[in-house]
């Protein structure tokens, strides 16, 4: 009996450990980064933008629709709380990055975020609304829009077939007929 007691709290506390390497402390939103982001992921707990959280970095980039394969654009360092951040490297078009702040005042603690952003044709620095920026990583840029779901390719292909259909039956009903 005591050894299912003791396995018991082992497996809880193996547990209690690895969800709190995972936690969450609080909600991103699209509103924290001007430009404004088009979607996010985070704020998970802890500086996740080192080579010692890549599967993080994967996950967090994979639900943005990004398929990462290891190689950063840039990476930034001692922000020292700046909320204006410049790039050495433009970004184009999609693009991907994380910022990790860090505990100072004004910020969401000790957390990262990964946004998708719409550089368009050009974008050299971007605006945070957090203050205690500690680091930076440019993940991705100009990419094209991200892979639409299965559902939006179901729903593209259904409005082109009715799209179709309407200009078939149109062309049906104005055929005029000659009689001699």
């Amino acid at each position: 009996m005591n050894r299912l007691v003791l396995s018991a709290a082992a497996v809880a506390g193996t547990m209690i450990a690895s969800s709190a390497s995972a936690a969450v402390l609080m909600t991103c939103s699209t509103n924290d980064i001007k430009p404004t982001a088009q979607a996010c992921v985070g704020f998970k707990a802890g500086n996740l933008l080192n080579n010692a959280n890549l599967d993080a970095q994967t996950d967090a980039l994979d639900l943005l629709g990004l398929t990462w394969t290891g190689a950063t654009v840039e990476k930034l360092s001692g922000l020292s709380g700046a909320k204006t951040v410049n790039f050495t490297t433009q970004l184009k078009g999609i693009s991907y990055i994380g910022v990790h702040y860090g505990n100072g005042q004004g910020g969401p603690g000790n957390g990262t975020a990964f946004y998708r952003i719409d550089a368009g044709a050009g974008l050299s620095s971007i605006t945070l609304n957090y203050s205690a920026s500690s680091n930076l990583v440019v993940f991705a840029t100009n990419t094209g829009a991200p892979v639409p779901e299965p559902a939006t390719w179901a729903m593209m292909v259904l409005g082109f077939g009715l799209a179709g259909y309407a200009v078939r039956r149109a062309g049906r009903a104005t055929k005029v007929v000659r009689t001699a």
